[in-house]
């Protein structure tokens, strides 16, 4: 679970902002939107992100990806590549560092605050500690300036100068991804944070294409089943969303097969050859036993006295399919503990399904967490969400700051919506008078 994240000198960040998912224990309402962490420490399971097209709204998605990628890819950064990340409308940018925070909670139950600035030189400073959250010292896993390093458990010195020669070849690497190249650093709690940024926090962007959806619906029951009832739930017209397998032979004797590679197929002996149309996955090929396979997702659907017809995926609207690729992240938030951020989770898709979405997430008995931008203003109603888990985001002069709704004073009968739209709590466009 993400406790907070801190942004500096970040994309549209200039000053620093924090957006944290600490609830207001003094409202009552909507009490299961919130966790227990040790049963003493209350944590947020939603929040939604407002703000005008270009407020920045995205950009804490971007920071939250910035982390996993530097902790999980030694090569993801570069002197080129970071100076697209750091606020540019300022003198001699190129010469600033960007700052990020985050601290959060492992399934595992550990609470870390892993601390990175970067430069155009490479990272100055790195800390990993494990978090006291608040009622204790956080307790140092490592701390990391320039070359100089301070550990919880001390390495030996020729371990020591391993490091540091690594470091000097990969200035922009974060010590976290050390042990992917040599399993040097022996601290059981950097494994453990890695492993968080890895598998357990997910980002979805409004252009996010997952490739591998046709195996996850094929080879995870649980994920086909949670699909089939959350379609059902928000009434979609669809009964049940299945995958289908055959023998290629007998499908290609009845299909087209001009859209497909023979030349790859013919030499495929292992792996999955997807066919992708429109965003859409349509086809798998894989090999099974030797015998190669197509797989594709069908989706039940009900027409007038009772008749039933599997239809596949082109078929489906843009927001089923949207949807559809939303599924598996969703259930890992619902059943496994695991934190998910999604941009514009209304892309797509109507009000009402989003609506009911929420809604849905909410009802779950939920052990992980939701965090998404929206436009959506009917979210924006007490018995959907609590006024601590509405953030806006706003601009001026070209530098983004972020607040919670929490920040007014908001009775619980008064009509959130209503008052965003009038522009009671900022973060709305302002329009001027368009001549033509």
């Amino acid at each position: 679970m993400i406790l907070r994240v801190i942004l500096k000198n970040f994309l549209s960040f200039k000053e620093e902002v924090q957006f944290d998912m600490f609830p207001n224990m003094k409202r009552t309402s909507l009490s299961n939107h919130i966790s227990m962490f040790n049963d003493k420490l209350p944590v947020l399971k939603m929040a939604a992100i407002y703000g005008s097209n270009g407020a920045g709204k995205s950009n804490l998605l971007k920071g939250a990806d910035f982390l996993k990628e530097l902790a999980s890819n030694k090569n993801f950064l570069n002197k080129e590549k970071i100076e697209k990340y750091i606020f540019a409308l300022q003198e001699n940018a190129e010469t600033e560092s960007l700052a990020l925070t985050i601290e959060f909670i492992t399934k595992s139950g550990v609470p870390f605050i892993y601390s990175v600035e970067v430069a155009n030189r490479g990272i100055t400073f790195e800390s990993l500690q494990i978090s006291g959250l608040g009622s204790e010292e956080n307790k140092n896993i490592f701390t990391r300036r320039g070359a100089q390093i301070n550990y919880a458990v001390e390495p030996s010195d020729e371990i020591k100068n391993m490091i540091i020669g690594w470091i000097e070849k990969s200035p922009f690497a974060s010590l976290l991804t050390i042990n992917n190249d040599m399993p040097v650093l022996s601290d059981q709690n950097i494994s453990i944070a890695q492993k968080w940024f890895k598998e357990e926090l997910t980002i979805i962007g409004l252009h996010s294409f997952n490739p591998a959806l046709i195996g996850i619906f094929k080879n995870d029951k649980d994920i086909n089943r949670f699909a089939s009832e959350l379609f059902k739930v928000i009434d979609l017209g669809i009964e049940d969303v299945t995958v289908e397998t055959e023998n290629f032979e007998d499908w290609a004797s009845t299909h087209s097969c001009n859209d497909i590679p023979m030349d790859k197929l013919r030499e495929m002996r292992t792996g999955v050859l997807s066919q992708v149309v429109d965003f859409r996955n349509t086809i798998d090929i894989s090999v099974e036993n030797g015998v190669q396979k197509i797989s594709q997702i069908m989706f039940k659907q009900f027409g007038e006295n009772g008749f039933s017809k599997n239809m596949d995926i082109l078929a489906q609207s843009d927001g089923t399919v949207r949807l559809l690729s939303l599924v598996p992240a969703l259930y890992d938030a619902i059943k496994s503990h695991k934190t998910v951020l999604i941009d514009e989770i209304d892309h797509s898709i109507h009000p009402h399904l989003v609506r009911e979405l929420v809604r849905y997430f909410s009802k779950q008995g939920t052990n992980g967490q939701l965090i998404f931008t929206t436009h959506q203003t009917c979210l924006l109603n007490q018995e959907f969400l609590r006024t601590d888990e509405v953030w806006m985001v706003e601009k001026q002069y070209g530098g983004s700051h972020m607040y919670s709704l929490n920040d007014f004073k908001v009775h619980n009968t008064i009509n959130i919506e209503n008052g965003y739209m009038e522009g009671r709590y900022g973060a709305i466009p302002f329009v001027g008078n368009l001549n033509m």
